[in-house]
């Protein structure tokens, strides 16, 4: 069966963990913690980084501490398609949220709604998904969000080492998310990454990730010195939850980082093969430039060819789903928080709704997988 993730950890990796777990006591935050966000801020060209538990504490993590800076309920700024967490922390903290069409070439949010709702003051805060790992940024969002103070952070979390010009995405925003999920580019069981190029904020996000303790953050000291009547190791200066990660989770961590730009290579060879042999009813005209690919997408120019698609992967035994959750305008809770389409239709993430899936693709996946695949679909 060809799944959607295989082998994400390998057996020697499980052999390492296991024989090191055999000589090492402390498995909470620790050393191994600081070195995984050391190594990871120099691979992808950032001053800190923070890990955390999962994706989904990342995305909570960075959105409830940026909109603590604003003055005003956040009105921030999502994608149509995306997982449903990089929408629900803003509901859950009551910020008013507005949601974009996609692009098609960059299945990221529509850069002229974008535009439209920055020029009219519609948004504070701008929240891109880099979707499968294509690059969802454009220069003239970036220059606008500059011009109207809109904040812009990342999703990362499909598209590790995907880049937007020389820089890879996560670097533009002021802050940005990752996921370490099992079926990812690289896995450390569950576990996150925020990162940004912003000490202060970093600081923040520590306290947010380790229950607003001061001993959470690099400047315990500084803390400490400024409220003498308090026992220092149990001192609040911040609100704060619990979002860390262990050294189980680090040490998978660095070891799948030392193998993270050779797993790269080959899903951005499997997603160029793909797309140079799929049939043309397929969409195949992404924006590739700079991807970092996460899955091979199988989205139809109807539903009739939809249909035949899913024909295709059940006779091949190929594992699939939604093109991430389709459009989540058309999922239960956005009726239950009123969410809507800015500009009042969704007409691309409607037709990914309807007519996409996609499969998986990593070290797993083979050239003559793929050409198994798009011969099928061929036929």
């Amino acid at each position: 069966m060809w799944r959607l993730a295989s082998d994400t950890v390998t057996e020697d990796d499980v052999d390492a963990l296991a024989s090191w777990l055999r000589t090492h006591q402390r498995l909470t935050q620790g050393e191994l913690v600081w070195e995984f966000e050391r190594q990871w801020s120099a691979w992808l060209g950032v001053t800190d980084s923070v890990f955390v538990s999962s994706g989904t504490t990342a995305n909570f993590a960075l959105v409830a501490t940026v909109a603590r800076r604003l003055s005003r309920r956040p009105r921030v700024g999502v994608a149509a398609v995306t997982w449903s967490t990089n929408v629900t922390p803003s509901l859950l903290l009551g910020h008013e949220v507005v949601v974009f069409d996609v692009d098609r070439q960059t299945l990221g949010v529509d850069a002229q709604q974008v535009l439209a709702a920055i020029e009219h003051d519609e948004i504070d805060i701008l929240f891109v998904t880099h979707l499968l790992g294509l690059d969802a940024l454009t220069d003239e969002v970036l220059e606008a969000a500059h011009r109207h103070n809109v904040v812009v952070l990342e999703d990362c979390c499909e598209a590790h080492g995907a880049r937007h010009g020389s820089d890879k995405v996560g670097t533009f925003g002021l802050g940005s998310t990752f996921s370490f999920y099992y079926g990812h580019h690289m896995s450390t069981i569950e576990g996150g990454m925020i990162s940004t190029n912003e000490p202060e904020l970093a600081e923040e996000l520590r306290l947010m990730r380790g229950h607003g303790l001061a001993r959470e953050t690099t400047r315990y000291a500084a803390h400490s010195s400024a409220h003498p009547n308090h026992d220092a190791r149990f001192l609040f200066v911040s609100a704060g939850l619990n979002f860390r990660s262990t050294e189980v989770n680090a040490f998978l961590g660095l070891r799948q980082l030392e193998r993270l730009d050779e797993r790269i290579g080959v899903r951005n060879r499997n997603m160029a093969h793909f797309l140079d042999t799929a049939p043309a009813w397929l969409w195949t005209d992404y924006r590739t430039d700079g991807m970092s690919s996460f899955a091979l997408p199988l989205i139809a120019r109807d539903q009739a060819a939809a249909a035949g698609v899913v024909e295709v992967v059940a006779k091949l035994d190929i594992e699939s789903r939604p093109v991430v959750a389709g459009n989540l305008l058309r999922q239960p809770f956005a009726a239950e928080y009123g969410l809507r389409p800015y500009g009042g239709a969704s007409p691309v993430a409607d037709h990914i709704h309807e007519c996409g899936l996609y499969v998986g693709n990593g070290h797993h996946v083979s050239i003559e997988m793929v050409d198994a695949l798009t011969d099928s679909l061929a036929r």
